[in-house]
């Protein structure tokens, strides 16, 4: 056996154990098997994104599709009446077809044949440069992708983008006020008399989205992100270069208050982030217009196309207000006619979002205060209310507001929900016969 033994190279030592003397001796440590290190570090900040999210995510799918079967039904039952399991049956396409209206047409024929320039090409629109590029490039994008036909894949990217709303609208909710005040913000936003928008071919849930992420990233202080997504929620809607100018002044307020804790951060770094947060909106912004002056011949094409075809001119506030005077004295309000209904649901909604706004900047946050009253001055400042009601959508400080209002109030909270659903029933109903514009 030893003979055996020594042939094969094994010592008898190596049989028996160690000798005496190394009975005392620390063991020799053993190599232990190691992971790759780009696993070790992306796993952690997945979990805590998760642990972060995991509600929020719950709260988006839930909303989405909750907002989606409600909205479908209630828009075919109002444009097909009962018969409309029939109408589908033969003709599926009628699920995305029933929110084709009005400005949709605008964003499709913009995806599919591009803007009109000196001239009108077949299938374009006239005036088609009103309405900003990010989304019908958009809806392009996931045509090419999905192979669906142009309403879907526009009701497709508005799913989406309502998805991602949710989820960042919850997380700013939580950050500033906690779960409860997360949920209800979701909930008032769903509720909203014209949410059914954030799921048609609009463009609301894009803006939705970049607005709400841009504002999150500046709470983690990642400026260039948020002045990315600044400018590009101005490109899905011009008048959002606002969200510039307020991440700018949540700069300059981050920096006073690490002035008067002490610290005083340098000179070349506080310009570094604001050119950070304000360049990209200047930038796209400059090649928006040099694009307008090579393919319409005026640098300022969408501003006079809003002028023109959709009676959008610069006025002051008390000319605004007197018009909207008169039409309550004279009880314009109560004409069947579109403009009426729109006109009195946008007066309402223009004085929710003033009070939203002081509410947001003494109660919640000044910078989101700021977002609001700036929206506020720019509807205001106009000879006519248009689209408030469907414009307020993207701005997620409004619905913060409403939901830090009512979560620990759930009277309040239960008779704004009694005053939006009915609402929301009456403008679907409207919208999908052509009485309502939006």
């Amino acid at each position: 056996m030893m003979a055996g033994n020594e042939e094969i190279g094994v010592r008898p030592a190596q049989m028996t154990g160690p000798e005496p003397d190394d009975l005392d001796a620390d063991p020799a440590p053993r190599a232990l098997p190691t992971r790759p290190r780009r696993r070790r570090a992306i796993g952690p900040r997945a979990y805590a994104w998760w642990a972060r999210n995991q509600h929020g995510l719950l709260i988006a799918t839930v909303g989405t599709i909750g907002l989606r079967l409600v909205t479908e039904w209630v828009g075919l039952v109002s444009q097909y009446g009962a018969r409309f399991p029939h109408q589908v049956a033969r003709h599926p396409s009628l699920l995305s077809q029933v929110w084709g209206h009005w400005d949709a047409g605008y964003y499709l024929s913009i995806a599919q044949y591009g803007y009109a320039g000196r001239t009108v090409g077949h299938g374009q629109a006239p005036g088609g440069i009103a309405f900003a590029p990010l989304y019908p490039m958009g809806i392009r994008l996931v045509h090419a992708v999905t192979f669906l036909n142009w309403e879907a894949s526009a009701e497709f990217l508005s799913a989406i983008a309502l998805f991602a709303s949710l989820v960042a609208l919850h997380r700013l909710a939580v950050t500033h006020g906690g779960g409860d005040i997360g949920a209800a913000s979701v909930m008032m936003l769903l509720a909203f008399p014209t949410a059914f928008f954030l799921l048609a071919p609009y463009p609301e849930s894009l803006c939705l989205a970049l607005v709400t992420l841009a504002l999150l990233c500046a709470e983690s202080d990642r400026w260039l992100l948020a002045g990315v997504l600044a400018a590009a929620s101005s490109m899905t809607k011009y008048y959002l270069v606002i969200v510039a100018v307020a991440l700018c002044f949540e700069l300059w307020r981050k920096r006073s208050t690490t002035r008067a804790d002490g610290g005083e951060p340098r000179l070349v770094d506080t310009l570094g982030r604001y050119l950070k947060v304000a360049l990209p909106t200047v930038v796209v912004f400059a090649a928006w217009m040099i694009y307008q002056q090579a393919h319409v011949g005026d640098p300022l094409a969408f501003a006079h196309a809003q002028a023109a075809h959709w009676d959008r001119h610069l006025a002051f506030p008390w000319t605004l207000a007197h018009r909207t005077v008169s039409d309550l004295i004279h009880l314009r309000f109560l004409d069947t006619s579109t403009a009426s209904v729109t006109e009195l649901f946008d007066t309402v909604t223009i004085l929710l979002l003033g009070g939203a706004a002081v509410f947001a900047y003494l109660r919640i946050n000044r910078t989101l205060g700021v977002l609001l009253g700036l929206g506020f001055c720019v509807f205001t400042f106009q000879a006519l209310l248009s689209s408030v009601t469907r414009e307020v959508l993207v701005f997620a400080p409004l619905f913060l507001a409403l939901g830090t209002w009512t979560a620990n109030r759930r009277w309040l909270e239960r008779m704004l929900l009694v005053l939006f659903i009915p609402c929301g029933y009456f403008l679907i109903q409207r919208f999908v016969t052509g009485s309502f514009a939006g």
